[in-house]
């Protein structure tokens, strides 16, 4: 699946300059070809799928929530026992359903070729008049594909915590300190919407709805020094051994000797390492290996 066919008469050029990252964007009727991936069906298959704890046939990832608080049972229910706990007002979520639905897993491979990115893909089968989750914000770029039914979704730029990070996601997201106005959108099914990742968001359905929220983990700079790490082992600058007296000096409220000597070392050190970034990131040679890294990892070359 292409998704330019996603954006209709929409350049895609247009949606990167103008909404990706930035701002949210919803296409009317602009998935009605992605609605039969997401049905009850679906979700019988996913759940009836081998598992086990090998990579290759992970266990099914499956939450109940209703109005935010998750359901306390225990184990796997069946898929009977999740269809009565959906008539008692919880929503049903499967996260990485990719990883047991050959045609969701096509889906997903045509956002990461497309983005670069690790691509997730989550199912949502929502009671009528009900949310499962409420106000929240997700370190991904999000794509909601409205599968059947309707939702209302209400979403507010956040500027408590912009651009957040899965190793920095807060407990509290502290949803009252946000000062932004609230938008509305409304999904029926065949529409999309596109959330920018840090959006604060939340869906309420007006009727029973199934959707798919197609996550990407968008590259963020701290990719680039994650990438550069990997180049930096082979350099004798960033093998050097630091000498203990400079790390005793850093802080010497253990009681240890701190010699200015020892900090104008590190000092040194530091300012050579920061020389040697510098050159490495103004590099163009530097920034053509981690794009076709990237591409490598993210959109292999068919055989």
């Amino acid at each position: 699946m292409s998704f330019a066919q996603l954006l209709g008469d929409l350049p895609l050029e247009k949606f990167l300059e103008d909404f990706y990252l930035r701002q949210p964007y919803s296409r009317p009727g602009g998935a009605m070809h992605l609605r039969e991936l997401a049905t009850w069906e679906t979700v019988r298959c996913i759940l009836a799928s081998p598992t086990c704890d090998s990579r290759d046939k992970p266990e099914v990832d499956l939450l109940l929530a209703r109005q935010g608080r998750l359901w306390d049972g225990t184990g796997q229910p069946s898929f009977e026992e999740i269809r009565r706990l959906h008539q008692d007002g919880y929503t049903v979520v499967i996260r990485h359903a990719e990883r047991h639905d050959a045609r969701l897993a096509e889906l997903a491979s045509g956002f990461q070729r497309e983005f670069l990115a690790p691509v997730d893909v989550q199912l949502y089968c929502t009671p009528e008049n009900q949310f499962g989750f409420g106000w929240h914000y997700d370190p991904e770029d999000v794509f909601i594909v409205q599968a059947a039914g309707s939702k209302e979704y209400s979403l507010r730029k956040n500027t408590v915590n912009p651009w957040p990070v899965v190793e920095a996601l807060p407990a509290d997201m502290r949803f009252e300190r946000e000062m932004m106005p609230v938008m509305k959108c409304r999904l029926d099914a065949g529409d999309w919407l596109y959330i920018p990742a840090g959006y604060w968001h939340m869906g309420q359905s007006q009727e029973a709805a199934i959707s798919m929220a197609i996550g990407v983990m968008s590259t963020t700079a701290l990719d680039v020094l994650d990438f550069l790490r990997q180049q930096l082992v082979d350099s004798l600058l960033w093998r050097q051994r630091l000498k203990p007296d400079g790390l005793r000096a850093a802080d010497a409220s253990d009681g240890a000797d701190a010699s200015d000597g020892a900090l104008e070392h590190l000092g040194a050190v530091f300012a050579d390492l920061a020389e040697d970034l510098r050159r490495r990131l103004t590099d163009e040679g530097t920034i053509r290996v981690f794009v076709n890294k990237r591409r490598r990892a993210f959109a292999p070359e068919k055989s």
